[in-house]
């Protein structure tokens, strides 16, 4: 399972396209983060670990090539399906043409992180890149380009969507927190039976930033995880 572990490290920084290093102002102070979590999980309900503090920055793992061919089917089936809402999936098929995020305007910030998940599942960089707060950016839009084509060197597209399926399923009933412009989602992930104790009550967040239009977007790097 450790192997598993570490693809599933690499293939969630596939669909947020992590590339730089984390900056200090991307870090969560344990007092942001002690939500009275009643997200819904599948059968037998995970509860948070009693010690659970400040989320970690999801990083990527370190390895020098890629394979001589991408990686296919990496991820079992986990009985749940990430997919988008008919007024989510409308909106984004906008927004692939349009790259505007003024058209999240009045969408929650679980209908727009599922929007930018999306767009990592479908390999859509540019709709990825623009889903961002530009603001809160590190990468100018080549450099991201550049990331998408190395991470697509080490793995197919469809082992994405297989991954947002034992990760983001849950993201409907995330626990929305909001703090000025910033808002911060909590929610699980599918319990992996063949995980180490430590990673049976894995609380994942995402975090999005308010632009001056009053609309959520993504920002950058917003991966993170609940670890005791």
């Amino acid at each position: 399972m450790k192997k598993f572990i570490i693809i599933a490290s690499i293939l969630a920084i596939s669909l947020f396209i992590v590339a730089c290093n984390t900056g200090s102002d991307n870090d969560i102070g344990a007092q942001d983060l002690t939500p009275n979590v009643t997200t819904q999980a599948p059968t037998p309900t995970p509860q948070p670990h009693p010690g659970m503090t400040a989320p970690t920055e999801v990083e990527p793992v370190q390895q020098t090539e890629p394979p001589d061919e991408p990686i296919a089917d990496l991820f079992p089936a986990s009985g749940y399906y990430f997919t988008l809402s008919a007024e989510e999936r409308y909106i984004y098929e906008r927004f692939l043409v349009e790259l505007d995020t003024s058209l999240f305007y009045g969408l929650s910030p679980i209908s727009v992180a599922k929007i930018y998940i999306q767009a990592g599942i479908d390999g859509e960089w540019e709709a990825e890149f623009y889903a961002h707060n530009q603001a809160s950016m590190e990468v100018t839009k080549q450099e991201f380009y550049e990331n998408h084509v190395a991470d697509m060197q080490w793995s197919v597209l469809e082992s994405r969507q297989s991954l947002a399926n034992w990760v983001f399923p849950f993201i409907e009933e995330a626990e929305i927190i909001v703090d000025g412009e910033r808002a911060l989602l909590v929610f699980y992930s599918v319990p992996e039976p063949d995980f180490p104790e430590e990673y049976q009550d894995l609380l994942h967040v995402l975090n999005l930033l308010m632009n001056d239009d009053g609309v959520w977007e993504m920002r950058f790097r917003p991966h993170a995880l609940l670890l005791d």
